[in-house]
């Protein structure tokens, strides 16, 4: 954003933010901007510069997921952010697939590290001379970090980004199998945790056994639908199984006196979160923001022309002082109380506190309900009370808003046609799958950018697979993805 808006830019902003519909990626681009979540003019491609309101948000985000891991016992460490070559090397397919596009540091004359892309090879290693009995066991850390990758795709801040943060990596080593798979029903139990938190309904699918490192257990993912109909992969849950601690010979001595490989888990997320909750449940006039995360609950606006302006001020302030268990602020700026409006509601705060001579005389209060562009009236007396129970109400209608968008988006597809048809309406296709190769390569030749990206973690009635028309219980999902 090159300049403050103008009253004018402000009450224009539906024009000017486009249906999200029809032009998601440029309703998002303006947004981001126009709220003041990013500024993302830094002359380094893909990386952005996080503004106050943005990341306030984002805090509020890592402030839940911190509380809900060190309640689960999982200790918070950091890791350097260069990886020195020899610890990349150790595992061949990780190496490969990181190797050029990587970022590079070093002297002058010689490139000596990587840059993170992700903590596995810096964190390994450790893992290697800290463990070395059963009585170390299990160990259960995390890190909040920033990651960074040259990605070639196209790239979309919050979506798609060369600096990847902030995001938190869970990693843990167990003496079992039967730790490990317990370790992943922990996560997803805390990940489900924060998507409540935020507001978002996401889906949870079990990943094809070939997008899944070479000798892994298997790994769960999180995808958000997104406003143009496409998913988008947004947090994992892997069971390492013992294919790491081969790679980095992380082992352990057991009470039979035999050294034995670990069982490794490693899950993680980050600004995606923010990412599914602003394209989910902004509008035509801007951000819709949950409570939870708002970095202002309420805004009160003094309405007052001349000489009652003292006389409101004061109300205002009484009832900021009245409300200080919530985050409140009084918007006194000098604009026009159409354009406060439009700002306001551009911010996505939940409930916006519309305060005159009228209210003061009649001893009620307007209140407007961001989530449903709605004024009702309260009594001043019950202002606490409230705005507590509405702003309660926000937080429930909206995850529950959500939940309702997705299982209206997903259909059943019993045919090539079928699913061909819930893919141009940009929803997403429930089918019968055998879990082979050969037809998931021709269901996602079936149409360009179709994907399968997951099964059903639950086993379904038994059927046909669209393709091959193999007897099947697996159901997998297909659609456009990120």
């Amino acid at each position: 954003m090159d300049k403050e808006l103008s009253s004018e830019d402000l009450e224009k902003l539906p024009e000017r933010l486009n249906a999200k519909k029809k032009d998601f990626p440029e309703w998002m681009s303006q947004v981001l901007a126009l709220a003041k979540i990013i500024d993302n003019r830094y002359a380094v491609k893909s990386m952005f510069v996080w503004m106050p309101y943005g990341y306030d948000m984002m805090l509020r985000i890592k402030k839940f997921w911190d509380e809900e891991f060190k309640k689960n016992g999982i200790k918070e460490t950091y890791f350097p952010l260069m990886v020195p070559v020899e610890y990349a090397e150790q595992n061949e397919s990780w190496w490969a697939g990181f190797k050029d596009e990587g970022f590079w540091a070093g002297t002058k004359n010689e490139q000596e590290f990587i840059i993170r892309p992700t903590g596995e090879p810096a964190m390994y290693p450790m893992f290697k001379l800290w463990i070395r009995g059963k009585s170390d066991l299990p160990l259960r850390i995390y890190e909040t970090v920033f990651s960074y990758r040259y990605e070639t795709k196209q790239t979309r801040p919050l979506i798609r980004d060369r600096e990847i943060g902030p995001w938190y990596e869970i990693h843990t080593c167990h003496a079992t199998k039967e730790e490990a798979e317990k370790e992943i029903e922990i996560a997803k139990q805390m990940n489900d945790k924060v998507w409540d938190f935020i507001g978002v309904k996401p889906l949870l699918v079990k990943k094809p056994k070939w997008e899944c490192f070479p000798g892994a257990e298997g790994a769960l993912e999180y995808y958000t639908l997104m406003p143009n109909g496409k998913v988008l992969e947004n947090g994992s849950l892997n069971n390492l199984g013992q294919a790491y601690a081969k790679k980095f010979n992380i082992k352990f001595l057991d009470s039979d006196g035999k050294e034995k490989y670990v069982w490794q888990t490693c899950t993680g997320n980050g600004e995606r979160y923010l990412s599914a909750v602003i394209s989910q449940h902004g509008d035509d006039f801007g951000l819709v923001i949950p409570p939870n995360i708002a970095p202002i609950e309420v805004v009160i606006i003094p309405i007052f022309r001349g000489k009652n302006s003292e006389k409101i001020l004061e109300k205002a302030k009484e009832y900021e002082r009245r409300l200080k268990d919530f985050r409140v602020e009084i918007d006194n700026s000098e604009k026009s109380v159409g354009s406060k409006f439009y700002e306001n509601e551009l911010k996505g705060i939940p409930i916006r506190i519309e305060l005159g001579e009228k209210e003061i005389e009649e001893k009620e209060v307007t209140i407007f309900l961001r989530n449903i562009r709605k004024r009702i009236k309260i009594k001043e007396k019950d202002i606490e009370k409230e705005i507590k129970k509405y702003l309660i109400k926000i937080q429930e209608e909206m995850l529950e808003k959500s939940k309702k968008i997705l299982e209206n988006s997903i259909r059943e597809a019993k045919n090539t046609e079928e699913l061909r048809k819930i893919f141009k309406e940009r929803k997403i296709a429930k089918i019968y799958w055998c879990e082979e190769g050969d037809c998931y390569d021709k269901i996602k030749a079936l149409e360009e950018g179709m994907d399968l990206f997951g099964s059903d973690i639950k086993e379904s009635k038994e059927g046909d697979c669209l393709i091959c028309k193999k007897k099947t219980k697996n159901k997998a999902f297909v659609a456009n993805s990120y």
